[in-house]
C-alpha cells in the first residue's frame, strides 16, 4: 500500500492552531460569505476545531495583504495544512483557477520570466500535483497521469528542488497502482536521488517506503523490511505521523506475507489509530482491509465482517473504487468462511463487477499512454527538424550567390519530386491508415474473447464449486476441488493475456510467481512455506504457457498436500532457464517427505502432466534428490 502525498508542515500547523484560540472569538466575520471564504459551500458546522483554526488564521492574513505572492502563501498553507479533503480540494480548485488567469500568455521557458512568475508556476504546479492525487485516489489514472506530466514539465522546467521529487514519486505510485512496476521502481528511484540530493527527509522517507513496498510484492520480504525500517526511522526522527500511520500498514502487509500474523495485526492498529486521529478516512479503509484479511486468515470471519462492512462504507463515500473492490473481496471471504454460500455468491458478483470495471479503465489507460507517448515521439522529431532547417539557414546565408543558386536549385528539384511522388505518398498513407484502424480493431476483439473465456471459466469454477457442495464423499470432493484449481489457472492465463498490450505472448515470470502465489493462498495452510523463484525474464506464447502453467499447478498442488505432513515449515522451489535458443529446463519441487516418481503413479495428476509435458514436446523425470523435484525440458519455437 503506497500512498501518494502533499507538502505540509507539522510545525506551522500546530502554530496556526495556537493562534485561532486567540483570532476565532475576535473575528466578526459572516462564515457563509463567499467574498470572506472566497469558495462556495463551504459548511463550517462540519468542521473540525483544527481546521476552522487554519482557515481563520490564514484568511485573515491573506485579507490584511496586498502583496499576491503572501495572499497565495496563506491560500496554500490551508492546501496544505487542512486534513478535510472537502476544505483544502475547493482551495485547491480556487488557487488553481486564478493563477491560470494570472499566467494566461506566460510562456513557459526559463530564460523567459521573472522570479514572480517563478513563484506563480511553482504554485500552479503545485496546484496540478494536488489534483493528479484527487483524480488518482478515485482510480481514473488515465487523468491523473495527464495531470502528474503536465505537473513535472513546469517543476522541471523551473528546477523546483522541493516538489519535482514529490511529484517523481507521486508518477511512480500511479505506475505501481496500474502494476508497471519497472517504470515505478525507475520513478522512485529518481525521486529518491534528487531527495537526497536536497536533503529533503520526508521526501527521502517517502521514496523508501515505496521501493519497500515493491521489494514485497517481490517477495522479497526481509529485504523490504529493511527499507521500511530505514523509513520508519526518518519519520519518527521528523515527527510525521501521516507517514508514520503508512509504514505502520506496510509493515503490517510484509509480516502478513510472512504468516506472522499477531505482528500484522499490531502494526495495522497502530496505522490505523493515527489515521482516525487524522481524519484520514481513505487509510482508514485500507487499514482496515489488511485487518479484515489477516481475521480471516486466523478464522475469525465475525471481526473480518465487521472490518470488511466499515471499509466498504468509508471507501463508497471516498469513491475510492480500488478499496470497495478490496472490501468486497473481504466480505466474499468472510462468507465464505461462515459457509454463509447465499451472501458470498452476492458478494462475489459485486466484487467481480467493481474490479472489471477497473480492468475496463486499465485496458483504456493503457491505450491513451501508448498514444501519448507516439504523440511526444512526434513532437521530438519536429524540434530536431526544425533545428536542423535552421542550421541549413544559417549555412546557405554565410555562402556566396553560387552556393545559393544551387541550394536553390535543389530546393526546385525536390518540390518537382515531391509533387510526382505526391499521389503516392497519399495512397501509402491511406492504405497504412486502413491497416492501422483494422489492426486496432482485432486487437480490442482478441481482449474481449480473452475476457469472456475468462468469465466462462469463472462460471465452470462456480458450477463445480455449488455441485461439490452436495458431494459426501472425501474423495471425489477433493477431485472437484483440483478440478477447480486447473479452471482457475487456465482462467488466470487468460485474465493476464487480456490486460497485456502484445496479445501474443506474456511474461512468464510475472505470470508463474502470481499464479503459485494464488495456489497457496487458496489452500490457506497455517504452515511456513517459504517459495524460492529463479524464473527468467522471457516471454511465451498462451500456447506455450497453458500446459506449462497447468503443470506447475499440479506439482505445487500435490506438494502442499503431501509435502508437508507433520511439519511445520518447508521450501518449494521452480527455477526455470534457458539452455540454448529454443530449448528450456524447469526444475520444480519441495524439501518435503518425498514420494515415488512418476512412472510409478498412475493418478489423475501424474497422466496429466506426461501428457501436458508432451505438448510442450518435452520430458520429464523424478531428479534422485532430497524432498521431490522434477526436471522438465521442453523446446519453444518461435514464440515471438
Amino acid at each position: 500500500m503506497h500512498r501518494v502525498s502533499r507538502k505540509y508542515n507539522l510545525f506551522c500547523y500546530l502554530i496556526m492552531s495556537a493562534i485561532f484560540l486567540c483570532s476565532f472569538q475576535l473575528l466578526g466575520q459572516t462564515y457563509a460569505d463567499k467574498k470572506y471564504y472566497l469558495i462556495d459551500s463551504l459548511e463550517l458546522n462540519k468542521l473540525s476545531e483544527d481546521d476552522k483554526g487554519i482557515i481563520s488564521s490564514a484568511l485573515t492574513k491573506y485579507h490584511k495583504t496586498n502583496e499576491d505572492s503572501l495572499k497565495l502563501k496563506y491560500i496554500n498553507d490551508i492546501i496544505e495544512l487542512s486534513w478535510d479533503e472537502k476544505v483544502w480540494t475547493k482551495y485547491n480548485r480556487w488557487m488553481n483557477e486564478y493563477l491560470t488567469n494570472k499566467l494566461s500568455g506566460v510562456t513557459l521557458k526559463a530564460n523567459k520570466f521573472n522570479n514572480k512568475n517563478r513563484m506563480l508556476f511553482s504554485y500552479l504546479a503545485a496546484t496540478i500535483n494536488n489534483k493528479a492525487i484527487i483524480t488518482h485516489e478515485a482510480g481514473n489514472y488515465v487523468e491523473a497521469l495527464n495531470f502528474y506530466h503536465d505537473c513535472i514539465a513546469i517543476q522541471e522546467q523551473i528546477k523546483d528542488s522541493v516538489l519535482l521529487p514529490e511529484a517523481y514519486n507521486n508518477l511512480g505510485s500511479l505506475y505501481h497502482d496500474v502494476r508497471n512496476y519497472k517504470k515505478a521502481e525507475y520513478f522512485y528511484k529518481k525521486s529518491l536521488y534528487l531527495c537526497e540530493k536536497y536533503d529533503n527527509h520526508r521526501c527521502v522517507a517517502m521514496a523508501l517506503t515505496n521501493l519497500g513496498q515493491i521489494l514485497s510484492d517481490r517477495k522479497e520480504l526481509d529485504s523490504a523490511l529493511v527499507l521500511l525500517e530505514k523509513s520508519l526511522k526518518v519519520r519518527v526522527l521528523s515527527k510525521e505521523s501521516y507517514g508514520i500511520g503508512i509504514t505502520y500498514d506496510l509493515f503490517g502487509e510484509v509480516y502478513f506475507r510472512k504468516k506472522q500474523y499477531h505482528k500484522a495485526i499490531q502494526y495495522f492498529n497502530k496505522s490505523l489509530s493515527l489515521e482516525r486521529s487524522h481524519n484520514d478516512y481513505k487509510g482508514v479503509a485500507i487499514s482496515l482491509i489488511y485487518l479484515g484479511n489477516v481475521y480471516v486468515k486466523q478464522k475469525d470471519f465475525l471481526q473480518a465482517k465487521k472490518a470488511g462492512e466499515e471499509a466498504l462504507d468509508i471507501a463508497k463515500k471516498e469513491n475510492a473504487l480500488e478499496s470497495q473492490v478490496k472490501a468486497t473481496k473481504l466480505l466474499r471471504d468472510a462468507y465464505q468462511g461462515e459457509q454463509n454460500w447465499k451472501e458470498a455468491f452476492n458478494m462475489e458478483q459485486f466484487y467481480t463487477k467493481l474490479r472489471d470495471s477497473i480492468q475496463n479503465d486499465k485496458i483504456e489507460e493503457s491505450i491513451i499512454i501508448k498514444q501519448t507517448t507516439f504523440d511526444l515521439d512526434q513532437k521530438e522529431k519536429e524540434v530536431e527538424l526544425l533545428s536542423t532547417k535552421n542550421d541549413l539557414q544559417r549555412l546557405t546565408l554565410r555562402n556566396n550567390r553560387v552556393f545559393l543558386g544551387i541550394a536553390i536549385l535543389g530546393i526546385l528539384l525536390i518540390s518537382i519530386i515531391a509533387l510526382f511522388t505526391k499521389r503516392v505518398l497519399n495512397k501509402n498513407k491511406q492504405v497504412s491508415k486502413l491497416l492501422r484502424q483494422q489492426n486496432e480493431e482485432k486487437q480490442v476483439m482478441m481482449k474481449e474473447i480473452h475476457h469472456r473465456v475468462k468469465n466462462n471459466l469463472q462460471v465452470v469454477n462456480s458450477l463445480l464449486r455449488l455441485q461439490a457442495r452436495e458431494v459426501k464423499d472425501s474423495k471425489v470432493l477433493e477431485m472437484f476441488k483440483n478440478t477447480q484449481r486447473r479452471v482457475l489457472s487456465m482462467a488466470k492465463l487468460h485474465e493476464n493475456m487480456y490486460s497485456t498490450e502484445n496479445l501474443k505472448v506474456i511474461n512468464v515470470k510475472n505470470h508463474l510467481s502470481g499464479l503459485i502465489s494464488d495456489i497457496i493462498d487458496s489452500y490457506g495452510l497455517e504452515k511456513e512455506i517459504n517459495i524460492k523463484l529463479n524464473i527468467l525474464d522471457e516471454e511465451f506464447s498462451i500456447e506455450t504457457l497453458l500446459p506449462l502453467s497447468l503443470i506447475v499447478n499440479e506439482v505445487i498442488t500435490n506438494s502442499l498436500k503431501h509435502a508437508f505432513v507433520n511439519k511445520q515449515q518447508g521450501n518449494i522451489t521452480l527455477e526455470l532457464k534457458k539452455n540454448n535458443e529454443e530449448d528450456f529446463e524447469m526444475i520444480i519441487g519441495d524439501d518435503g517427505v518425498g514420494f515415488h516418481p512418476l512412472n510409478e503413479s498412475s493418478g489423475l495428476g501424474t497422466k496429466l502432466i506426461n501428457i501436458f509435458s508432451r505438448q510442450l514436446n518435452g520430458t520429464i523425470k523424478l531428479l534422485d534428490k532430497e524432498g521431490a523435484f522434477y526436471q522438465l525440458k521442453f523446446k519453444v519455437d518461435n514464440e515471438i
